[in-house]
């Protein structure tokens, strides 16, 4: 974990201490803090807070004035859990577990998005698979009666794979079995086992099951126009509390993601990108470039428009649950648009 210092502001008499303990932004101190730590949720073995991980390993949070610790628990529905709780200042929310946090009556706000669709589904080696892969339309069909692997029952993986199943006509809770698997590494394991006909396969899984092992069902991470084009794996979220109590804190996370954001587009960067990705993700020197060209353009621009907001209705639940409303569930002086 790295803590940065936070910017000392210098302060000339009583009308400008007042003014800095109100907000040094609102008397032109530009990129202000708030004060106390920031604290930022990392899931480990998962891609999705890399931005957060680039901001914090090229210096873009010092930039910005804002002292971040990066804390890293265990699971994605533990930082859900402490940003509603308050034990973490921002963490990562998939609409599966933020959604229904604000029906019960959690007000938190997304404050940007974190990566597009990196899941594949991958079939034991010699089923007959018909079709073409980058439509899964076509193939999806050939897992009827099969047994597939997801991380566990009622995940975000279940539901995305049960888009897919039913746009090539197929009904997930007739036609085919879930089985839990567990993560990557256990996955592995099941699938190696003959445990499960398919499975889920993502990029950060080459190394330990490379392709050549598998009989691909799809071939879409980075493709459009299938079910999970759409895809946001999740947003990094705040509590209405912390927002109202840290503005500038969070404004200036915000303006360091889009900083690490634009990092990453830098084709000079991509060594040491690839180098945090493999630490995040658990995926050695030699295979993390790879795995960072693979995925680097399923990374989206820190902002959230209304209609993608809309459009993860059916992968955040079954049947799809209500959508919260933009305007208050979404921080728009960061999703918005650049706030730089």
């Amino acid at each position: 974990m790295t803590r940065f210092g936070r910017r000392a502001a210098t302060v000339l008499g009583a009308a400008a201490a007042v003014c800095a303990a109100l907000t040094l932004t609102a008397c032109g101190g530009g990129d202000a803090s708030d004060g106390a730590v920031v604290k930022v949720g990392i899931t480990q073995g998962v891609p999705g807070d890399l931005m957060a991980v680039v901001a914090d390993k090229a210096g873009l949070f010092e930039k910005r004035g804002v002292n971040v610790e990066l804390m890293p628990p265990s699971l994605t529905t533990a930082q859900s859990a402490a940003v509603v709780s308050g034990d973490l200042t921002i963490g990562t929310m998939v609409p599966g577990t933020m959604w229904p946090a604000i029906d019960r009556g959690a007000c938190v706000k997304a404050l940007g998005s974190t990566l597009g669709n990196t899941l594949e589904v991958i079939a034991q080696p010699g089923t007959p698979v018909t079709g073409d892969p980058t439509d899964p339309d076509t193939t999806m069909g050939s897992l009827k009666g099969k047994t597939i692997g997801v991380t566990s029952r009622g995940s975000g993986m279940e539901l995305w794979i049960s888009q897919m199943l039913t746009q090539a006509g197929l009904d997930p809770a007739t036609d085919v079995s879930f089985v839990a698997v567990g993560a990557p590494a256990t996955a592995i394991a099941a699938f190696k086992a003959k445990q499960v006909d398919a499975m889920y396969y993502g990029p950060t899984m080459e190394e330990q099951l490379p392709p050549s092992e598998v009989t691909r069902v799809t071939e879409i991470v980075g493709r459009d126009g299938n079910a999970l084009s759409p895809l946001v794996q999740g947003y990094p979220t705040a509590s209405c509390q912390t927002i109202e109590q840290r503005p500038n804190d969070i404004t200036n996370y915000c303006k360091a993601m889009w900083d690490a954001y634009d990092y990453t587009r830098d084709a000079a960067n991509d060594q040491r990108v690839a180098e945090w990705l493999g630490e995040l993700v658990g995926v050695s020197a030699q295979g993390a470039p790879a795995l960072w060209q693979s995925i680097k353009n399923t990374y989206l621009p820190f902002s959230i428009s209304k209609q993608s907001w809309e459009a993860q209705a059916p992968f955040a639940g079954s049947p799809p649950p209500a959508v919260p409303d933009y305007a208050t569930a979404v921080y728009t002086p960061c999703a918005g648009g650049d706030p730089r």
